[in-house]
Formats: C-alpha cells, sequence, structure tokens
C-alpha cells in the first residue's frame, strides 16, 4: 500500500482554544496538533495523568457518540495517524506504524466522526461495551482497546545534491564510466484509495454469538468501553500525494474509560454522598432565626 497518497477531509472547523474546565481542560495541546474530543456534539474535558505521563484521560459515557477534532498549528503541512483501540480510522486494520494518515493543510482544523468507509462517509464513533466495540466484532481486540493516539508526521522536504567540481589536475573521466545514483523508487509507488475497514465475517459473528451466550452464564464482570460501529455520517473526502518522514516528530494518547474506573485511578474524586435528610430531621438543634437569603 501506498503511503504516498492518503485522505484528507475536505471541511475545515474551528476548534475552541484551550479554557480549562474543573479537573480537566478541553483540548491537548500538542506542538504541532491540537487534539480535542466532542462527546455528542460538546466538547468534553480531557483530565491530565496523575502520575506525570504525557497521557489524557475522557469519561466514557455508554451509547454517546464521540468525534476527534484535530487542529494543525503549525504553517506546513503534517499527516495524522490516528489509531481507535489499537486500529488505524481509515483502513480499520492494527496499526503497524507509518500507516494510512489524515493530512491537514497549515492552520487547518478538521474532526474525524468515525470508521473511514469510503471517500465519503463514515461509521461514526460510538461508546458501546468493549465486547460490543468494532475491534472485538472483526477479531481484532488487542491490548490498546480504549486508546485513542495521534501520531504527527512531518513532510519529507525535496533537496538538491550539488556535485564538486574536478579539480584542475584530476585524471579525465572515461565515456561511460559515470555510476549514477539509485533511483528512490519511493516516488514511483502505486496510487491507493482510501481503504474500506474489513466488515465482520460469519465467522466472527457467530464466535461473537457464542461468547455472548457464555456470558450469560458466567458470573457478571466489570464492563470496560470500546468503541463500535456507529451510524453512516457524510465526510467526504479527497485523496492527495504526501511523503512522510520515516518517524512520527510527535505523539498524543488519550484513554477513555468510564467514570467508575478514572474514580478508581484517581483521576476524578468520586461523587458526594446524598444527604440523609431523615437524620438531619431527627437530630435538628435548635438555633435562632436567620434572614432570608432574598
Amino acid at each position: 500500500m501506498s503511503r504516498n497518497l492518503i485522505a484528507i477531509v475536505l471541511a475545515g472547523t474551528a476548534l475552541c482554544g484551550a479554557s480549562a474546565r474543573a479537573h480537566g481542560v478541553f483540548e491537548a495541546q500538542g506542538t504541532l496538533v491540537g487534539l480535542s474530543v466532542q462527546v455528542d456534539g460538546t466538547p468534553s474535558s480531557l483530565y491530565p495523568a496523575t502520575d506525570g505521563s504525557s497521557r489524557y484521560y475522557l469519561e466514557a459515557r455508554a451509547g454517546s457518540r464521540y468525534a476527534v477534532a484535530l487542529t494543525n498549528r503549525t504553517g506546513e503541512r503534517v499527516g495524522v495517524v490516528l489509531t481507535v483501540d489499537g486500529l488505524n480510522a481509515i483502513s480499520g486494520e492494527r496499526d503497524s506504524g507509518r500507516g494510512r494518515m489524515y493530512i491537514l493543510d497549515p492552520w487547518q482544523s478538521t474532526v474525524v466522526q468515525g470508521w473511514r468507509t469510503s471517500l465519503s462517509e463514515v461509521r461514526q464513533f460510538t461508546f458501546v461495551d468493549e465486547r460490543r466495540s468494532y475491534a472485538a466484532r472483526t477479531g481484532q481486540a488487542n491490548e490498546k482497546m480504549g486508546w485513542i493516539e495521534v501520531a504527527v508526521y512531518r513532510e519529507r522536504r525535496p533537496y538538491v545534491r550539488v556535485v564538486p567540481t574536478p579539480l584542475p589536475y584530476a585524471e579525465p573521466r572515461v565515456q561511460g564510466s559515470r555510476r549514477e545514483e539509485p533511483k528512490d523508487d519511493q516516488s514511483n509507488r502505486d496510487r491507493a484509495e482510501a481503504g474500506r475497514p474489513a466488515q465482520p465475517t460469519a465467522d466472527a459473528a457467530a464466535g461473537a454469538a457464542a461468547r455472548e451466550a457464555e456470558a450469560k452464564l458466567a458470573p457478571a464482570a466489570p464492563s470496560f468501553p470500546g468503541t463500535g460501529w456507529g451510524d453512516r455520517a457524510h465526510d467526504p473526502v479527497v485523496l492527495v500525494s504526501f511523503d512522510p518522514e520515516s518517524a512520527p516528530c510527535e505523539r498524543t494518547t488519550l484513554r477513555y474509560e468510564y467514570r467508575r474506573a478514572l474514580v478508581a485511578l484517581g483521576i476524578l474524586p468520586p461523587r458526594e454522598a446524598p444527604r440523609d435528610r431523615l437524620w438531619q430531621r431527627e437530630h435538628a438543634e435548635p438555633g435562632f432565626a436567620q434572614p432570608p437569603r432574598w
């Protein structure tokens, strides 16, 4: 598969700045690309990891759809590899490093709504139980379930090679003895269209049904979120030529979990216990009249 030709989202949208919210921020600001998440169309808080790492955490809400917003903060084109649950959001395949990319023009913002199925449509990202995730339904569940990762690649810059002029006393060249530099096959690779994610096969569907039947008989276990195969959404893209560098120059990682897991990890505080009005009424103490509030 050619790495020079990838999809670029046409419609750009302006994103909110990195304004603070209780216990979190709206955007994970990278040096090159800013990253934020919209849940049901509303910007969601991102919570920095308490261990000092560069990860951010996101609260998953079962049944809600979400989208990943990207902002190029540079004056040059960049390539962005977006992986969800360890799968490339364009090809639907396991992340293998420099995979299919979205290309952002200088200062461009865009929103990735889901798994790309064609040049005009996606299947929306949705929060579902891990066993019903797209990765599990295609037999690709892996250790990165619950991860949203962004790898940013700079564009390879062309360069001019200057051949030094021979000194006057150098031996004359013999005709036919000149050696040519090997040609770069990278620029001659064939074009490839944006791949359609693999549909769940009949065997995978049968296996999922068997696992679901077994789960009903087994003791209830804690559930964890995954990203599902949601409704169709119109999201046109075009193919462009882009020659990325061999390694990413920036990475951003988000992890999404249900609220109870974020509380257990120390990311969010536990909810306040409701007031016991019966106890308050039973143990009321005498006092004096207080002025009205309004």
